[in-house]
Parts: C-alpha cells; structure tokens; sequence
C-alpha cells in the first residue's frame, strides 16, 4: 500500500531533524522555499516533497536516508507526483540518494508511465575565503546596474541579453517565464555602451546562506574578464549582509567550474537533477 503524502506547513517538525539540518547548506533554495507563501509542502513523515507555485514542474525532493535502499518508498513518491498531474518533472534531491533511482527507472516505465529524460548532477559550491570581498574594476565604458523590473529600459536591456542566450539556455519553449523568474530576483546587469553583456542574478535566501543563481555572459564577450567581475560583484553583495555566498553548477560546466575556483569558491557537495515525463502525453 502506497505510503500517504500529507501537507505540512514550513515551520513542521521535520525540519528541525538533526539530518534536515546537516543538508539544508546543501538544499539551500528547499530551506528558503519552505517558508514561501507560494510553495505546497507534502511529507509522509520522513520525506519532503516542495511543489514550486502554480505546480511549476521544479520539485525539490528531500529524502531522508532510510530511503536509500527502499525502492517501494521511491516509487510511493514517482506515483504522488502522477496523482498531482504534473506530466513533467524537474527533481533536485541528494546524489548518494540518487545511485537508488537506478532500479526505479524500468519500473516507472512500466507501472507509472513516467521515463527518465535527461539526467545530470550539479556540484553545491561554498564561499570560504574571509576578508574584505575584492571589488571589480570597470572601464570608462562600463556600469553596473541594478535591474528594475519596472522600468521599460531594463526589461528590454534584460529581453535583448536572453534573447542570444535562449538557444544555448534552451529557453526556446519557456522563454518569457524564466526572464520574468530572474527579474524577480535580485539581478544586476554589466551595462556597455549602452547594451547589457554579462549579469548576475541572486536569489534563495536562508538565515545563514544566499545563492547566486546565474552568472552569464554573451557569448562575443566571453574570456574578457566579464563574468569574473559579475561573480566579484554579486560576492560583494551578498557578503555586505554578513551572509555566506553559495551556488551550483553543473559538474559538466568546465568554464563556470574554472571561474567560481578563481573567485574563492570550494566544493561542498553534490546533487542530482532528474528530469522524468508522462509518456501518457
């Protein structure tokens, strides 16, 4: 019999658990997701399930470790998302969890009807060095500016930036939402004549950590030094508020993995991103 999913509030005594506790550096945007208005929380009381606002299909899945090795309890959670009808899923959860999802695949297949996509992991990355936080160096002809999302020219400053990236980004099919996700974060734009070629984006913020969610350039602009000046700045931002600065990357991402190291980020852990969709559609 399939294990009940409940919904919990964000203050639920599961996340006081000492195991809670000890990953919630790594589940940075789960711990700041909980106390969101717009997220839903479902537990059977050991797992955590948060559903991004409107049933986006980004889950974050937080699993305790006595479901390392109990398929049933996997396939338990693969069937909860089935009955929210969500026909697509993004699931971001532990990667020594993960290595457990190599038996599950098959059996969605089969009796749920989901299959696997894509699947990749992401390296969690810490900010360690102390001090002041370096301040980058711009020319005569560059700014930095903080977007506006009200503000016409900003929005057209950041539609123009995406709409070279969209491709490599793959936004082709979720364009306007992940532009409008990003402007209502925290975002700051390297301005060059009059064109924005390099931003950062901050958001997912937790009592003792707040993440960079993106750090890009245009692709013309790229080994000039513009997405190291961004990190800098976004690393002055978030250190001002005595908080400690944190991001992921993909492992696969030799580039951003080189840049974070140059800019005093370490390694603390790892996650994994499955993607799974309903063949039913």
């Amino acid at each position: 019999m399939a294990t009940k999913f409940e919904r919990i509030a964000g203050n639920d005594s599961i996340f006081l658990t000492k195991e809670y506790i000890a990953d919630s550096i790594i589940f940075n945007s789960i711990e700041s997701a909980r106390t969101a208005p717009d997220c839903k929380i479902y537990s059977d009381h050991k797992n955590v399930i948060i559903l991004f606002a409107n049933n986006n299909p980004r889950i974050w899945l937080w699993t305790s470790s006595a479901i390392k090795d109990d398929t049933n309890k996997l396939i338990d959670i693969c069937r909860f998302l089935r009955d929210c009808n969500i026909p697509k899923a993004e699931i971001y959860l532990k990667e020594e969890v993960s290595t457990s999802f190599s038996d599950l695949y098959a059996l969605t297949t089969l009796e749920i009807n989901y299959s696997v996509k894509d699947e990749f992991s992401l390296a969690v990355y810490i900010y360690n060095k102390k001090g002041e936080a370096n301040v980058p160096e711009l020319a005569e002809d560059e700014e930095i500016i903080c977007v506006d999302k009200n503000n016409e020219a900003h929005r057209k400053l950041v539609t123009d930036f995406y709409e070279q990236l969209k491709d490599e980004f793959r936004w082709t099919d979720k364009f306007e939402r992940k532009v409008n996700e990003y402007l209502n974060m925290e975002f700051y734009g390297l301005v060059k004549n009059g064109k924005m070629i390099a931003n950062a984006v901050i958001g997912g913020r937790t009592e003792q950590y707040l993440r960079i969610k993106s750090v890009a350039v245009l692709k013309d602009e790229r080994c000039k030094g513009f997405g190291y000046k961004m990190c800098l700045f976004a690393l002055g931002k978030i250190r001002e508020r005595d908080l400690t600065p944190i991001l992921y990357t993909h492992v696969g991402n030799k580039s951003a993995v080189a840049l974070w190291g140059k800019s005093g980020f370490n390694v603390k852990d790892k996650l994994y991103l499955l993607k799974i969709e309903n063949n039913d559609d």
